[in-house]
């Protein structure tokens, strides 16, 4: 299991890896119109209206240790490294993969 240690409003956050079904039952959570589908999660980000309401309700869903008022306190730069840190430890793969899976559609593109 990978993990990354981030500080956020003063706490190190261990930011620990899910399960698959866990990482199903927080997009859920988080994205109702998703219905837990990695597929429509574009979309849900894309529809998605950022408030600081949202920042202080959604954040401690996906990291428990964090309250909405440690969200209050926080700089922007740490929530970027802990996002950052949440999509390194539980996304690494697809990370690793969508440049070359990106080549490979430039690829079959050019041979049509």
């Amino acid at each position: 299991m990978r993990n990354k240690i981030v500080k956020f409003a003063g706490k190190d956050i261990d930011v620990k890896e899910k399960r698959i079904g866990e990482l199903e039952i927080l997009v859920r959570e988080l994205f109702p119109s998703t219905k837990g589908k990695l597929k429509n999660l574009d979309k849900a980000l894309n529809d998605l209206e950022l408030d600081w309401d949202l920042l202080y309700k959604k954040i401690p869903v996906i990291f428990p240790d964090i309250t909405e008022e440690d969200v209050k306190n926080a700089y922007m730069s740490e929530l970027e490294k802990l996002v950052g840190a949440f999509i390194d430890v539980n996304f690494f793969a697809l990370k690793q993969m969508l440049p070359k899976l990106m080549n490979l559609a430039q690829i079959g593109s050019q041979r049509k």
